[in-house]
């Protein structure tokens, strides 16, 4: 069996003092794809209140074990937990995390507030909720001018990519 490089885990203890319990709890999670060591025996655990940072090379495992936790792939074995619940057979539109992809996808024929709504839309929130979370975060990222551009009419400041 081909092994990737090794992914390297901080697990130097750090507990959250209101609860001592870790929201995030990865357990001996391995991940093979073929006869491809991914992911190997990966345990740790990230408290609430936690700044967690996920360092290492190129081929190491980081994006494989965040689908895992995402959802988008599933460990071939070991457990993960958020919050003390099993998510290991979760599907991603159940779990309460969110996944920022390293090349993002724009739908070309939507305005920009049309693609920040979409999400929200499809978990059915309130129309006025809606809007006020798309002008909020189009300020957030000071975009609140070019809302009802398409993702192709953002010059290269302006664009996510």
């Amino acid at each position: 069996m081909k092994k990737s490089q090794q992914l390297a885990v901080d697990t130097r203890p750090w507990r959250d003092t209101a609860n001592n319990k870790p929201f995030v709890r990865i357990k001996n999670v391995t991940k093979k794809f073929g006869d491809v060591l991914a992911v190997h025996d990966v345990s740790l655990d990230i408290y609430r209140s936690e700044l967690f940072c996920l360092l290492g090379g190129s081929g190491s495992g980081k994006s494989t074990l965040l689908r895992m936790l995402a959802g988008f792939e599933q460990p071939t074995s070991g457990t993960i937990e958020i919050d003390g619940q099993d998510m290991t057979e979760v599907p991603p539109y159940n779990r309460p995390v969110n996944m920022m992809f390293q090349s993002y996808a724009l739908f070309p024929h939507m305005s920009v507030e049309q693609n920040i709504a979409y999400g929200l839309k499809r978990d059915n929130l309130p129309k006025g909720e809606i809007a006020d979370r798309v002008a909020e975060l189009l300020s957030l990222v000071k975009l609140q001018d070019y809302g009802r551009r398409k993702p192709h009419q953002l010059s290269g400041g302006h664009s996510p990519g």
